[in-house]
């Protein structure tokens, strides 16, 4: 079965639409989503988590993520394309979204937004560059995880490089341009929040407010809360005091709905007490495609999953281990046997459909299936069949990365090394990671941007480099990418780092999964988006 939907090319480099949109945002136009679709009541939307946190700058379930991104605005939005079949594509650019107008100077060291005007949050307060300036700062400060992003904005201190010039006009400075400055501040991690009522219940022991944002929200973007079952569902309404864009075809309500059993969602999707389904099971959207009065949309996108190898770990420490380790995986079998064809091939750390990747197509495999290979490394670094024995951890609760490790142990065995599969829940996973020998993980990083995941995944130090691995030389590579403003010069610098890393194996690159969102006929404006979550108001329903 060929990897579905798969389509030529890379992702556009992202640009910067100076003039907004007559929709606001980055929001498609009616005509966008197809004729004949019509605003609908209420939307039931379900995920498989709960929603854990309102607060933007903390780690998050998708469900958290789901409705964070469809309640706050952003000064920047992503703009979208009419995809075909309903769903609403990346275009490659960022338009103003609660900012007017968004202008880098020449030098292209000070981007200058101006507000639209007449913004106000849903409890009724002006949206000043006040609040914009509070809001990038408290997103750039300790209270949560996107500090760590902070210097890919280029930023050298919030305190003095993002400054209100009035009441509607706010200026970041930054070292040098990049394409991600732009791409970023359309992420929810930089939504713009009402400083007043947050600071209100805040105190000395939490400045930011992080325990009033865990649970409440200050809504800048087109929809707010309504009500919460704890543990069960949210719904949202239209923010009545929203005016950034044009709601008249949105949702008048959406309800988010937690369903951790895949097989129950699918059920509720079939009798139509959902309407929509974020992130199924391979196997209950294959179920799904048999039913004509369902639709499944196979989001293509470069979340890599992997098996990652513990540089700190004798046994691991010899390339040709690694190497070998990567010759005995059964790549196909994975894509095709558990992920029912809805997943691509992972040509290194930095697979298609990335930014700057070095395959174009979605189609190479860095180490493909050679057991003989295999065994030729493994008796040169000094291992016989079956004297190699190793531990692989996997997260319990991922389906389609369990049963990648029964493959996995398989494979393996067959090729002389024997593996131990443990099963762990994530909070032991998640403690654990850093230390386990041999372990089954996958990764999206928001934007696509190959300097960006090499960064966060495999240069020395970071916290999120979790095999431990460490190469000057692509540290180096990947220091003189970040510095650069020269988008060729980049990409170079990117593919000699990938090209390095491929060498070294920290990894076996197993493929990239789809991101597969299941809805009843007639539901379209699904968003192919930078962050892989939907845009609850370009929703729509055809007549």
């Amino acid at each position: 079965m060929a990897h579905r939907r798969r389509t030529p090319g890379a992702l556009v480099a992202s640009g910067l639409i100076l003039a907004a949109t007559a929709c606001g945002g980055g929001a498609a136009s009616d005509d966008d989503t197809g004729g004949g679709s019509a605003a609908a009541d209420e939307l039931v939307v379900a995920y498989s988590q709960d929603i854990d946190t309102l607060d933007p700058h903390q780690f998050k379930t998708d469900a958290g993520y789901g409705v964070v991104g469809n309640i706050y605005g952003t000064l920047l939005q992503e703009a979208y394309t009419d995809g075909g079949d309903g769903v609403l594509s990346y275009a490659g650019e960022s338009a103003p979204f609660l900012a007017e107008s968004a202008t880098w100077d020449d030098p292209q060291t000070t981007l200058t937004f101006v507000l639209k005007d007449g913004l106000t949050f849903a409890g009724g307060e002006p949206v000043t560059s006040e609040d914009v300036v509070w809001s990038l700062q408290r997103a750039l400060s300790d209270v949560g995880y996107v500090q760590a992003i902070g210097q890919w904005l280029n930023v050298t201190d919030p305190a003095t490089d993002i400054v209100a010039t009035d009441e509607r006009t706010v200026e970041l400075h930054v070292t040098h341009y990049s394409p991600l400055i732009e791409q970023f501040l359309a992420f929810q991690i930089f939504a713009i929040l009402d400083k007043s009522a947050v600071e209100a219940q805040a105190g000395a022991d939490d400045p930011w407010g992080a325990t009033y944002l865990a649970d409440e929200a200050t809504a800048s973007g087109p929809y707010a809360v309504e009500s919460r079952v704890p543990g069960q569902s949210m719904t949202l309404t239209q923010n009545t005091e929203y005016t950034a864009g044009d709601l008249a075809d949105a949702p008048g309500r959406i309800v988010v709905q937690s369903m951790p059993d895949p097989q129950q969602a699918f059920l509720a999707l079939q009798n139509g007490a959902v309407d929509v389904i974020f992130g199924m099971t391979p196997d209950t959207a294959q179920a799904l495609e048999q039913d004509p009065g369902l639709r499944l949309y196979d989001l293509e996108y470069s979340l890599v999953a992997y098996v990652g190898f513990n540089y700190e770990d004798p046994a691991l420490q010899d390339v040709k281990v690694r190497q070998a380790l990567s010759y005995l995986m059964p790549y196909e079998a994975l894509r095709e046997d558990v992920m029912k064809g809805y997943a691509g091939a992972a040509y290194g750390a930095v697979p298609y459909p990335m930014r700057d990747a070095l395959d174009e197509t979605g189609e190479k495999v860095a180490y493909p299936t050679d057991v003989e290979k295999a065994q030729e490394l493994l008796a040169e670094a000094g291992f016989g069949p079956g004297e190699l024995s190793l531990t692989l951890s996997v997260p319990a609760s991922d389906e389609a990365l369990s049963q990648s490790a029964v493959f996995i142990q398989s494979a393996l065995q067959e090729g002389g090394v024997n593996i131990e599969v443990n099963e762990m829940s994530d909070a032991d996973y998640n403690e654990n990671l850093g230390s386990m020998q041999l372990f089954l993980d996958s990764w999206y990083s928001w934007g696509q941007d190959s300097v960006y995941q090499m960064f966060f995944l495999l240069t020395s130090g970071v916290f999120t480099n979790y095999t431990n691995f460490s190469n000057a030389e692509v540290d180096e590579l990947v220091r003189q990418a970040m510095a650069t403003s020269d988008p060729d010069e980049r990409r170079t610098l990117s593919q000699q780092a990938q090209q390095l890393i491929i060498d070294e194996a920290p990894w076996a690159f197993l493929f990239t999964r789809d991101y597969l969102v299941g809805a009843r006929e007639g539901v379209e404006g699904i968003t192919h988006s930078n962050d892989a979550n939907l845009r609850f108001d370009q929703l729509r329903v055809t007549s």
